[in-house]
């Protein structure tokens, strides 16, 4: 989502056209993600998915009309299992999707604020109003966590109905439309969560990390890969990092940028340096931490970390053995098991198991 509006800012910038379609409910069986936008540029080129197939196809025509009307739409589609046959859709349902033509104004400036938000780790919600009065459907409100706002939908009511929802923890899968009766009839705005793209910091720069490094970058998370070996980690060896770095592993979990959307996973070349990233990881709000080994290594572990006074509750919050259970042997099944945790743990939208684990981090921390 971050390379879509900073595409939409570089139209803006080029001074051309384009079109956003963002899906903004949808029911049944769908393609991908529901948190799903594409940007159709006056070429038709485009940047992001809502789908593939029939869907997008559809929705690529409706943004070249939208292009040339200067008006946005809000259409829906339906994905019938008929439909999705005969277009190699493997999909039935139905989706609403809002496609708005890309101009300056208000919309530059919100559009600006949500890419700074996300460069700078920052968390918000983005409202857009997708149905209402007809000169005021794409107007955009951006709340940020600490309660700034950019922009306005053009009702204080609406406005204010948009800052509760950002009223508390904003979550990856926030995506709802709510409805408000007005005056002039009934309005409807979509309301989708800001959040900065998930980082994935790798202790060791062996060949399991290599592999790992590789899927992850595939699948959406910024890189941060750490060795204390200069030849290890090095740009020929992990090309797709967003950022290397060589430091002893003692004390470096302190000097680095985790917050709640880091994934921490120790992958190093023995469990004498595993142990005292593992020590300083656990008392971080970090969402995922992992540690490869064998059960008997990692229940050796805990009672050494348990020994220097590192709580129980704590060490509960490590995926170790990491990995989901695949029977993997190579690095690259390794990489695959690892990854597909990350991912498991990203969706898991609140699923008992994490949520737990954030509570107990919390916990831990008051008393600290």
């Amino acid at each position: 989502m971050e390379a879509v509006f900073r595409e939409v800012l570089n139209i803006l910038g080029r001074g051309e056209t384009a079109a956003l379609s963002t899906i903004v409910s949808s029911k049944g069986s769908l393609p991908m993600s529901k948190k799903a936008k594409m940007l159709v540029r006056q070429d038709g080129t485009f940047v992001g998915t809502v789908g593939g197939g029939c869907l997008e196809a559809d929705v690529w025509s409706e943004a070249r009309q939208v292009m040339e009307t200067g008006k946005p739409s809000l259409q829906r589609f339906i994905l019938t299992e008929k439909h999705a046959g005969e277009s190699g859709l493997n999909c039935g349902g139905n989706v609403e999707i809002f496609t708005e033509p890309i101009c300056s104004g208000v919309l530059s400036d919100v559009l600006e604020s949500v890419v700074r938000l996300q460069e700078t780790r920052g968390t918000g919600v983005l409202a857009t109003l997708v149905a209402g009065e007809e000169h005021a459907a794409g107007r955009k409100l951006l709340v940020t966590a600490a309660g700034e706002t950019v922009g306005t939908l053009g009702d204080p009511a609406l406005d204010e109905r948009v800052c509760r929802e950002a009223d508390g923890i904003i979550r990856e899968d926030l995506l709802k439309v709510f409805t408000v009766e007005q005056d002039t009839g009934e309005a409807r705005v979509f309301v989708e969560s800001i959040l900065p793209d998930p980082q994935l910091f790798l202790f060791g720069a062996g060949h399991v990390s290599r592999a790992i490094a590789r899927i992850a970058k595939t699948v959406g998370f910024r890189l941060i890969v750490i060795d204390d070996r200069p030849a290890f980690a090095s740009p020929e060896r992990f090309p797709d990092a967003d950022q290397l770095i060589v430091d002893e592993f003692d004390g470096i979990v302190e000097k680095l940028p985790i917050d709640e959307q880091s994934y921490l996973v120790a992958v190093t070349r023995g469990h004498q340096w595993d142990q005292p990233i593992i020590a300083q990881a656990v008392w971080t709000r970090a969402k995922y931490i992992g540690m490869i080994g064998s059960r008997r290594k990692v229940a050796l572990m805990w009672k050494h970390l348990e020994a220097q006074g590192i709580p129980r509750a704590l060490l509960e919050r490590v995926h170790a053995p990491i990995g989901l259970d695949i029977n993997a042997d190579t690095p690259d099944e390794i990489a695959v098991s690892i990854v597909a945790e990350l991912i498991n743990v990203r969706r898991a939208r609140g699923k008992p198991g994490h949520t737990e684990e954030q509570m107990v981090s919390e916990s831990a921390f008051s008393q600290a």
